[in-house]
């Protein structure tokens, strides 16, 4: 299994963790894991270039891989880490406020949903690039941004905004696991182990010692010392199969924007329940 990884992305700790603590081999199954230290940008995707098996990301992700032929399958949902953070002194009671987004992202589908009653009249400003983004932030362009962790601790901890609103406040799980259906079909047993083996290192996480988990980010995800304290403070969520509401709502809601031309059924693309 090719899995490929952002390790400044807190969400591939559990895959770092499971190789480090040898639970892929004792579980019998080959992980060859590549990575990246920190998010490039550059537009290269390890899915879509078979570099990768499997790909983590908002179900937006899926769809548009779909849309480009590459015939996959979710697998699971993710802990979510999508945040709203507005710019100091910036807040819900001010109208007008621009927001940085990604273009494909899902903030218009949060705020015909989540956010509808809490943000007035936004402008979204579209920026692909969430480095390019926070530059905006720190200059006074935009007003807030959508990012994930840990960019929004980045900013927190340089006094830069605040949280306002975390998909985690939502009844919503818009986050995933994929993978490619041929490799799927074929190896469907040690996709289930591997995502079995996942949630163990989740529950690892979870309840490790500060002090071991500081040894582990340090020795195995090479974070320097404010990403660890960032990553010391990060819980995961109990991973779980994606629901066909959720799916239904992003995808009509892609449609419906222009997103994606084709649809795509539940049953057939989302075999989460197989796996979990």
């Amino acid at each position: 299994m090719k899995v490929f990884i952002i390790k400044k992305n807190p969400l591939t700790i559990p895959v770092v963790l499971s190789e480090a603590l040898g639970l892929y081999k004792e579980n019998k199954i080959n992980v060859s894991i590549k990575y990246e230290e920190d998010f490039l940008f550059k537009g290269k995707n390890p899915y879509t270039t078979d570099e990768s098996d499997c790909m983590m990301g908002d179900l937006t992700f899926f769809f548009y891989a779909l849309e480009k032929g590459i015939d996959s399958v979710i697998t699971s949902n993710l802990t979510r880490t999508i945040h709203l953070l507005l710019g100091k002194g910036k807040s819900f009671k001010d109208e007008n406020l621009k927001i940085g987004v990604n273009r494909t992202g899902l903030f218009r589908l949060f705020m015909e949903n989540d956010l509808k009653d809490k943000l007035k009249n936004p402008e979204i400003v579209w920026i692909n690039n969430t480095y390019e983004r926070i530059e905006a932030l720190k200059k006074k362009e935009i007003d807030g941004l959508i990012a994930i962790e840990p960019f929004i601790d980045e900013l927190e901890n340089r006094d830069l905004g605040k949280r306002v609103w975390s998909l985690k406040n939502s009844d919503k799980n818009l986050v995933m696991w994929c993978f490619k259906r041929e490799y799927y079909e074929k190896n469907k047993e040690e996709v289930k182990i591997f995502h079995k083996v996942l949630r163990e290192a989740n529950n690892i996480y979870n309840n490790m010692l500060e002090e071991e988990k500081r040894k582990f980010l340090k020795e195995h995800m090479n974070y320097d010392a404010e990403h660890i304290e960032i990553a010391l403070k990060f819980k995961f969520e109990n991973e779980g199969q994606v629901r066909e509401e959720d799916y239904n709502l992003c995808q009509d809601w892609m449609i419906k924007t222009g997103e994606i031309k084709n649809k795509y059924s539940n049953a057939y693309y989302n075999r989460s329940s197989e796996i979990l």
